[in-house]
């Protein structure tokens, strides 16, 4: 069955030709629309062993990304206008590789990139589908990292780094950006103990954008004593408010931890803000971001460092508090297998790999993690207590208590006074210039 998508468009001064794919039928013109996207933890932790390993950091960008996908099926399109050929006015073109605004296009291209990285003797990494590397016997390579169209690329020395680019270059068409300053908005700057990562001229942007860069400024993210109601009433600002809250969320999971409680309490209000709570606690937030904005993550070579962070409501409902502490630990610790997984995957990484501490401050937890016991009180259980278990005993993770003064994922679920916003932040390296 010939299935067919007329499209032209032009632009001043070019012509552009791009597909209605709204007009694709599934399982005809198209089956799979995935894309891989690498995780942003990802990018935080290549840095951080960029950091630990001397690593040099370049970044390329493909040019017309999509065009270099190849069509798995038949797709036809309208001769577009000012180019119908005479005589031939009644056919169709049949498209050979992908144009932008097919549905299969994001995925052809991720393929065609992998065929094109593999069959050059590069490795891809199981942990996450976006990394490549190349390292020969005496520790000399690079690991590339792509996310749609950026790429970082990794590399011991110069000279590794510059035959990558060669060969990419070779078959794509390609953006030498060289030394790498900025990806998915986030600023990457080496300092003498290790390299920052920032979201500073994000956060003016979009400070500028909603005309909060002249606002007051405030240091703490949320008032601890105001509780955020449900409206019940016509939302107001629903639009500017979400996207504003959209802005927040993305510069929490880069590389503002900071702000991440206070960033799920609000998101839970998209739908209807209130009047005056959730849009002056959104308020608030722009102006912590102008109080702060060139706070920034240092990815040390030895100390702490942030790979991962989340802040998010239960989507189950806990009996007691040992239980939903055990939630938390059970999705704390899938991330820290994804992570010693990756780790092992990383030819530059020394090995063995010692097991990765998660700090509780739950002794109750702490007991139900390390028994062995299985009795008919705690079978609400059984899944989470079975995983944690074995990664425990396979050596994957330690876990370790803490007490309640000391845990830094105190800002990740409560409210913290101004004292303690700043003390937390210290500790997790989250320092302005």
């Amino acid at each position: 069955m010939i299935r067919w998508t007329p499209s032209w468009a032009t632009t001043l001064g070019c012509w552009l030709i791009y597909l209605q794919g709204f007009r694709q039928t599934l399982r005809i013109d198209y089956f799979d629309t995935y894309a891989l996207v690498a995780r942003i933890s990802t990018i935080r932790l290549l840095i951080a062993m960029a950091s630990i390993y001397n690593l040099i950091i370049n970044q390329m960008d493909v040019k017309t990304t999509f065009l270099n996908g190849e069509l798995d099926e038949e797709v036809y399109m309208n001769q577009p206008q000012g180019f119908i050929m005479p005589g031939n006015e009644n056919k169709v073109c049949k498209l050979i590789k992908s144009l932008y605004g097919l549905k299969q296009a994001p995925k052809q291209w991720h393929q065609k990139f992998d065929e094109v990285v593999l069959s050059n003797g590069y490795l891809l990494y199981q942990a996450n589908k976006c990394v490549y590397s190349k390292i020969d016997e005496s520790s000399k390579g690079v690991i590339s990292f792509l996310y749609v169209d950026d790429m970082l690329i990794f590399g011991t020395d110069q000279v590794q780094v510059n035959l990558t680019k060669e060969f990419l270059s070779s078959r794509f068409s390609m953006m030498d950006m060289e030394e790498a300053d900025v990806i998915l908005g986030i600023r990457i700057k080496p300092e003498c103990n290790g390299i920052a990562i920032s979201h500073s001229h994000y956060i003016e942007k979009i400070l500028k954008k909603f005309n909060y860069f002249d606002c007051t400024r405030v240091s703490t993210p949320m008032d601890t004593s105001e509780k955020l109601m449900p409206n019940n009433g016509r939302a107001v600002s629903q639009h500017e408010y979400s996207r504003v809250i959209g802005c927040l969320m993305y510069a929490m999971t880069c590389t503002r931890p900071d702000i991440a409680f206070a960033v799920g309490k609000l998101s839970r209000y998209t739908s209807n803000p209130v009047t005056q709570q959730c849009y002056s606690a959104m308020v608030t937030m722009m102006q912590v971001w102008h109080q702060q904005p060139d706070w920034k993550i240092r990815l040390q070579v030895v100390g702490f460092s942030d790979w991962w962070w989340s802040s998010k409501k239960q989507t189950c409902i806990t009996g007691s508090t040992m239980e939903s502490k055990f939630v938390a630990l059970a999705a704390a610790s899938k991330e820290v297998e994804w992570l010693k997984n990756m780790l092992l995957e990383i030819p530059l990484w020394s090995k063995p790999i010692a097991p990765i501490s998660i700090f509780c401050d739950s002794a109750a937890t702490l007991a139900k993690a390390y028994s062995q016991m299985y009795n008919g009180k705690s079978r609400h259980l059984g899944v989470r207590h079975s995983m944690i278990r074995e990664l425990i005993t396979n050596g994957v993770v330690s876990i370790e208590f803490l007490r309640s003064q000391q845990n830094l994922a105190d800002h990740l679920r409560k409210r913290l006074a101004r004292d303690l916003v700043i003390k937390s932040a210290e500790v997790m390296s989250l320092k302005s210039n």
